[in-house]
């Protein structure tokens, strides 16, 4: 009888061993996780600080260039934030339809996936958004 004791007892530490491997592995797999998602926020402040960048060059250069004040910028922002419906500081991208079956087309492609109508109305910043 002891014998089966043993090997219960043997048991229960391969088990309790299993779970700390286990543990190990999802602090490691944290850890892992964190560090993607610290490399992903610095890639897109990045990438904010040079869109910010070319939008200010851009503003400087139209300013310069014309008789643009910061008012008819402040406006015009707020004409394009108000387009959604929404006063919110974003650009929300509206469901387009394929103009031939009337499907929804998707954002990501040059044409509907349905019937093969090419999207011949995506804008200059379709592909940003």
């Amino acid at each position: 009888m002891n014998g089966f004791f043993g090997m219960h007892a043997f048991g229960e530490g391969f088990r309790a061993h299993q779970q700390a491997v286990e543990r190990q592995m999802d602090a490691v797999d944290a850890s892992i996780q964190k560090t993607q998602i610290s490399s992903d926020v610095r890639f897109l402040e990045d990438r904010l600080d040079k869109l910010l960048l070319v939008c200010s060059a851009l503003w400087e250069l139209l300013r310069d260039r014309t008789d643009l004040t910061e008012d008819d910028l402040l406006a015009k922002v707020q004409e394009v934030d108000l387009r959604d419906g929404q006063a919110d500081g974003k650009i929300t991208r509206t469901v387009k339809k394929c103009p031939k079956c009337g499907r929804t087309m998707s954002p990501r492609h040059k044409q509907c996936l349905y019937c093969g109508e090419p999207d011949l109305s995506a804008g200059a910043f379709d592909a940003a958004t």
